[in-house]
């Protein structure tokens, strides 16, 4: 079982407190200076446990375990954990008593802190015969399954969330369907293909249907609307087609809210704000093929501007109930700066202050990202000890200062870095990596001092280096790693960013780079993706940075709808061609990427073996 993070303690105490509190029967908490109503309810639970003592059998357990959950409701565990004990052969309790008894330990673990414990109660064999017939029953899975959730067994959650979606009173309150939505909507694909293999209900069945339906739609709203009303059809008699999760019932609302006039401002003489404007329209033109409720979009040129202000005040001037861009970091400064932002802003840059400015988003390739991703790896993978091979500039430094400041907060130890100009001189640079070259200066000494024509010499490097992080673009990349090889490092995980993919088919020219894991943009590392095809067959071809700016345009026009969803937490996160995106609190969006290893010069997905990710 996995232990417990502080966050997911703190939503699962949340969420399972909070549901126990709404479903218990028991009378709310007194209100503080109230001494006489405190009095009441301790009578009162002293009534219980009187009658309980005078009854026998299953009447004395029942009465008793209602006693107990009205000291647990009032804050008394000491007491309520005392009777309980009073409670002989558990065991041999009738089926919906055990159940309740379960509930009882569970609630106490958990007002504890006790979480573990509270699954083991949940799950042992008091909770055997819980089913969606009783009340008790129902409150136990509910419960079980939040507590798997907060710990991402988002299955196991499913199952247990599914299994009494269908008896839970029409007209009770509940989290039930969010809660299902939300686990459905961690999952990942290859895991919802899985979970639905094993389906063996009609409302498990329905449900991964609906959250598949969602997935794949999920780049038009309009799509996804269309879908659930077919979905409905189809499955009239399950529990959701007449209860749909919040979210889903919201969608309709994101809609109709939709901006309906863009204001897209990039430096369009420039390489850089040409590419996302190809990524932009295509994805404009592919959601027109679809349906005709698109936004209208207005264009504004800033190449070349030193203030955005006139710029983005004519935007807003024009109509604009969104605009997007601009995309160099001083002008997203700038507007971040100013003292109204009248209409939400999607800018395609990042801010150099983490400040919070009204009604603005950010968006864009951010380098940390790509690194955050590496760094969580590589800790998967059980490393800990991390060498840096970066190029020297003021860029970079910067980078490798982000690498290893973090890789430092998360526990682990930069043990050597070695920084390379241009495209040659790499053989100075690993040996210096690996400290080779310190090896061959005491080799000299020796020499020095014991003279002997027939002396054999091998160097050696360094053993403390678990992984390599390297920077570099394919040319380098292509020279470093055989060099890495020739001075005994071939052994050493090597992990990079996207950078040192161009995107293109070279086999012959790419089998350098075997070995070296790296993150990129699903549109770089999918080649058969439906529209990168139709872009490349429409536009000029482009190698990897461009293409990621196409995707980051194509990202940045489906983005348009749903920045009100990550607002209000109607999504978490949102699959694009540049990754998956999600957003912060300070809503900037970031990206996770795919992850992939050259293999025979292809890159192929790669994922970690699950020995090593459960280190």
């Amino acid at each position: 079982m996995k232990a417990f993070t502080q966050n997911s303690v703190h939503r699962m105490f949340v969420a399972g407190i909070l549901f126990i509190s709404i479903t218990c029967s028991s009378p709310p908490p007194p209100v503080v200076n109230a001494p006489p109503q405190i009095e009441s309810t301790t009578e009162s639970i002293d009534e219980l446990l009187r009658q309980a003592n005078l009854a026998t059998g299953p009447d004395s357990a029942s009465l008793r375990l209602k006693a107990i959950e009205e000291l647990i409701n009032f804050g008394y565990l000491d007491r309520a954990e005392l009777e309980i004990g009073s409670i002989q052969n558990p065991n041999r309790l009738r089926a919906t008593l055990q159940v309740q008894l379960a509930l009882i330990r569970a609630q106490i673990a958990i007002k504890q802190n006790q979480f573990d414990s509270a699954l083991r109660w949940l799950s042992g064999n008091l909770a055997e015969s819980a089913n969606g017939d009783t009340s008790a029953g129902r409150r136990l899975i509910l419960l079980r399954g939040q507590l798997y959730q907060s710990i991402n067994r988002n299955e196991d959650a499913i199952i247990d969330f599914t299994s009494i979606t269908e008896s839970w009173p029409t007209n009770a309150e509940t989290s039930l369907f969010e809660d299902i939505w939300l686990a459905l909507t961690s999952l990942q694909d290859e895991e919802l293909d899985k979970l639905a293999e094993e389906a063996d209900s009609y409302e498990m069945r329905g449900w991964i249907e609906l959250a598949r339906i969602y997935q794949v739609d999920q780049f038009s709203i309009r799509s996804q609307l269309d879908s659930i009303v077919q979905w409905r059809r189809i499955w009239a008699s399950h529990s959701a087609a007449a209860r749909l999760p919040a979210p889903l019932i919201e969608l309709q609302m994101t809609w109709e809210n939709r901006p309906k006039h863009i204001a897209l401002i990039l430096p369009l003489q420039e390489a850089t704000g040409n590419a996302i404007q190809e990524g932009f329209l295509s994805a404009y033109y592919q959601s027109l093929s679809v349906s005709r409720d698109v936004p209208q979009i207005s264009v504004f040129d800033s190449t070349g501007l030193a203030d955005i202000n006139d710029t983005f005040d004519q935007a807003v001037a024009s109509g604009a109930d969104l605009i997007i861009g601009p995309l160099n970091k001083k002008l997203v400064n700038q507007i971040s700066e100013r003292i109204e932002i009248p209409v939400p802003t999607l800018a395609l840059n990042y801010t150099d202050e983490d400040r919070l400015a009204e009604n603005l988003f950010q968006f864009g390739l951010a380098p940390e990202d790509e690194i955050s991703q590496v760094i969580n790896l590589a800790w998967e993978a059980g490393y800990r000890n991390a060498a840096v091979i970066m190029p020297d500039n003021l860029d970079y430094q910067r980078l490798e200062k982000f690498f290893s400041e973090t890789w430092t907060n998360q526990g682990g130890q930069v043990v050597s870095s070695a920084r390379f100009i241009g495209d040659s001189g790499y053989a100075e640079v690993i040996k210096r990596l690996m400290a080779i070259d310190s090896s061959e200066a005491r080799a000299e000494k020796l020499l020095d001092l014991l003279p002997r024509l027939n002396m054999e010499f091998t160097p050696r490097r360094r053993s403390d280096i678990d992984f390599i992080f390297l920077v570099a673009n394919p040319r380098q990349g292509r020279q470093l790693k055989p060099t890495l090889a020739f001075y005994f490092a071939g052994d050493i995980p090597v992990f990079s960013m996207p950078s040192v993919y161009d995107g293109q088919e070279n086999q012959t020219g790419n089998r350098d780079l075997d070995g070296i894991i790296f993150t990129d943009a699903p549109w770089v590392l999918n080649p058969t993706h439906q529209l990168r095809d139709e872009v490349n067959t429409n536009l000029r071809q482009a190698q990897g940075p461009l293409q990621r700016l196409r995707a980051m345009g194509i990202d940045s026009f489906r983005l348009y709808p749903r920045l009100k969803q990550f607002s209000n937490n109607s999504i978490s996160s949102v699959s694009g061609t540049t990754g998956v995106l999600t957003m912060s609190e300070n809503r900037r969006i970031h990206r996770s990427l795919t992850t992939a290893r050259f293999e025979d010069g292809i890159a192929v997905p790669f994922r970690l073996p699950n020995s090593a990710s459960s280190n």
